[in-house]
């Protein structure tokens, strides 16, 4: 498969609490070292006022979102690309400047 950083896929995201259970969840492709992914989650709960690196995506819609979603930056975790299912769609270039300007930030602490 052909990825590219920025796009929304549906992807077999490790649970917490038990990282060999997964669920099915849009996670944002944040860089591609094949055959591993480094995603980034994505939530319909809005962002959390305790973690600054919750990044609302405002054009949810235009990037195949069915409702109002969240980045969450600190839930990046790397996958492998069997993992990955069906394409949903691609972030619009505001909300990609600010997952990625946030990503940054929570990489460079």
């Amino acid at each position: 498969m052909n990825y590219r950083i920025g796009e929304i896929w549906y992807a077999k995201y490790p649970l917490e609490e038990n990282l060999s259970q997964y669920i099915e969840r849009p996670v944002i492709i944040a860089d591609i070292n094949l055959p591993n992914l480094v995603v980034i989650k994505v939530t319909s709960h809005d962002p959390r006022k305790i973690d600054p690196y919750d990044v609302p995506i405002i054009r949810y819609k235009e990037a195949g979102l069915k409702y109002p979603s969240t980045a969450r930056i600190s839930k990046t975790v790397i996958i492998n690309e069997n993992q990955i299912d069906n394409k949903k769609g691609v972030l619009h270039s505001i909300d990609y400047k600010k997952v990625f300007d946030t990503l940054n930030l929570f990489l460079d602490n």
